[in-house]
């Protein structure tokens, strides 16, 4: 039992460092995701920055009723921010809503979707800890 304990808890500690080593920035140009236009996050792809360009940009305009939504996200590599984080919202219609979303970072492929960062960390987050948990009790 105490073996299976051993290699359980291993298993969570190379996986938790591995994860890590991945979400480290390669050396040399920032990586940022790209896409123009596109209406679902996975079009986005990584891209190499040139070394000039020192920021992720990131655009999402959202339309919207109280049943459908339409979204068109475009994101880049840029020189400088060319405009502050920042949320506008106001109404083309009577019932249709706009929505336009800019952002921008400054570390590796840091303007990806939130959504897709939190489920990405958040096992390694859990899964540790309560692996470590178990061990401690055990022992």
């Amino acid at each position: 039992m105490t073996r299976l304990l051993l290699v359980l808890w291993a298993s969570l500690v190379s996986v938790e460092l591995a994860r890590g080593l991945a979400n480290r920035a390669p050396a040399g140009n920032l990586s940022c995701f790209q896409c123009f236009k596109v209406h679902r996050l996975n079009r986005c792809q990584p891209k190499v920055c040139r070394p000039d360009e020192k920021v992720c940009h990131s655009n999402e305009v959202l339309l919207y009723t109280k049943s459908r939504r339409r979204i068109q996200i475009s994101k880049c590599c840029a020189v400088q921010c060319p405009n502050s984080n920042s949320q506008f919202e106001w109404t083309l219609t009577e019932g249709i809503q706009a929505k336009i979303i800019r952002r921008c970072c400054s570390e590796h492929l840091c303007n990806r979707a939130p959504d897709t960062q939190v489920s990405r960390a958040l096992p390694g987050r859990i899964l540790l800890p309560m692996g470590l948990g178990l061990f401690g009790t055990l022992l």
